[in-house]
């Protein structure tokens, strides 16, 4: 049987393009989500995610939310489907395009198709066909607990990751994400740096990247051993909204990360030896 993005697409949440970054951010946290779309008349026209607007008022943090036009951290063009692409298509679109989601049209209503729903897929369909330890990232980006959010704002948008984690010598103590970050975005507000001409390494979120430190935020990860299934994290992951897991020894020494996109990369391989168990 063939899975169609239909089969597992949610009705979209859309906020119009004259919508204020402030008015992105709260639908995003209200709603418990890490993306928007930005649509006028059932016409998707963009997206705003949790790390568009990071990066965003990273670089430009004097401005107040309510004054900054989605337009400016929106993401053009964004990638849609009609109902009946193979879902094994759609993955690949999204390794292919490093994109985490993909708008369904059908002329009436709007859908979206993300990782998450192909991570619940994997996890419902692919039981006990790899281990983790095939498919994690084995290079994590870490800091110490005594780094300063700053250092842990820039590992995110210099490598396009939404996660980093915290480590003692190399025992995991704890991890940071960019919905972690979300709720501080709301302190950019009235910065009084004159800084323009200065490095992205220069620019903080008012003050609070460097007085603030990753112990001050981080929260404690779940870890997850590398021989577990990997249907059993997918599982995880969908169950508890995340995006990534640590993966270590039983002494709690990391050993790589299991994110949402190395389950997408393992449903697009599995993909190519047989079909699902139905």
């Amino acid at each position: 049987m063939t899975f169609t993005t239909k089969d597992v697409s949610k009705k979209a949440i859309t906020i119009d393009p004259t919508n204020n970054m402030s008015n992105a951010r709260d639908v995003m946290i209200r709603n418990n989500i890490s993306r928007v779309i930005v649509a006028s008349n059932n016409t998707p026209v963009g997206m705003v995610t949790e790390k568009g607007i990071a990066s965003y008022l990273f670089k430009n943090s004097k401005e107040p939310l309510d004054e900054i036009s989605i337009s400016r951290a929106m993401r053009t063009p964004i990638f849609t489907v009609n109902p009946d692409v193979a879902l094994e298509r759609c993955a690949e679109m999204m390794i292919e395009n490093d994109i985490s989601s993909l708008v369904i049209t059908n002329g009436t209503t709007l859908n979206i198709l993300t990782k998450s729903d192909l991570v619940k897929f994997y996890a419902e369909h692919y039981i006990k066909k790899y281990s983790v330890n095939e498919f994690m990232t084995k290079d994590v980006f870490t800091i110490s607990p005594s780094h300063s959010l700053h250092t842990a704002l820039l590992l995110m948008i210099k490598n396009r990751i939404s996660r980093v984690v915290v480590t003692r010598g190399n025992e995991i103590v704890g991890i940071i994400t960019s919905r972690d970050l979300m709720p501080l975005t709301s302190l950019v507000e009235g910065s009084d740096h004159d800084d323009d001409d200065a490095g992205i390494e220069s620019k903080d979120l008012s003050g609070i990247g460097y007085v603030m430190l990753a112990r001050d935020v981080m929260n404690k990860p779940l870890i997850i051993n590398k021989n577990t299934d990997l249907a059993e994290a997918a599982q995880i992951m969908y169950d508890k909204r995340i995006s990534g897991i640590p993966v270590a020894s039983s002494s709690n020494e990391l050993n790589g990360i299991i994110t949402k996109t190395d389950i997408v990369r393992a449903l697009i391989e599995t993909n190519k030896k047989a079909v699902p168990n139905n």
